[in-house]
């Protein structure tokens, strides 16, 4: 199946912010040391706050692409909320993954709390920030 070059454009000039918020996602997570040699400061639970902004950070941006792709357009609720499932469903995922990829990183339920509250805080705050970031 070819789907003609100016879908493509399209989908990219429409969603780049999610595509780098992914890229940035997916870095932190699955990289043996996102960090390098700087350690994180000593704050209790630091990581888990950092989880949950992450990933309402990814509903976020995927909620700005689409209701900048179309302005005219209100976000459904039935969008929103299977926006939340493929969220929560790749935070799994990702957990998954870094248990299963063995560089030091290890899957951990309390990671994937953090996940999700980060993506049900942003089902309940992204779609009115967009619209009125957006002026829609």
């Amino acid at each position: 199946m070819n789907l003609p070059m100016n879908k493509i454009i399209d989908f990219i000039k429409n969603y780049w912010p999610s595509a780098i918020t992914l890229t940035v996602v997916l870095y932190a997570t699955l990289c043996s040391d996102p960090l390098g040699d700087s350690s994180m400061p000593p704050i209790p639970h630091l990581d888990k706050l950092i989880h949950a902004v992450m990933m309402g950070g990814l509903y976020g941006a995927i909620v700005f692409d689409r209701q900048r792709s179309d302005r005219s357009c209100r976000l459904s609720a039935h969008f929103l909320l299977m926006l939340v499932a493929c969220v929560v469903a790749f935070s799994a995922l990702d957990e998954v993954a870094q248990y299963a990829m063995g560089l030091g990183r290890s899957g951990d339920e309390l990671d994937f709390v953090a996940d999700c509250v980060g993506v049900i805080v942003a089902f309940f705050t992204a779609p009115a920030a967009v619209r009125k970031v957006l002026g829609v």
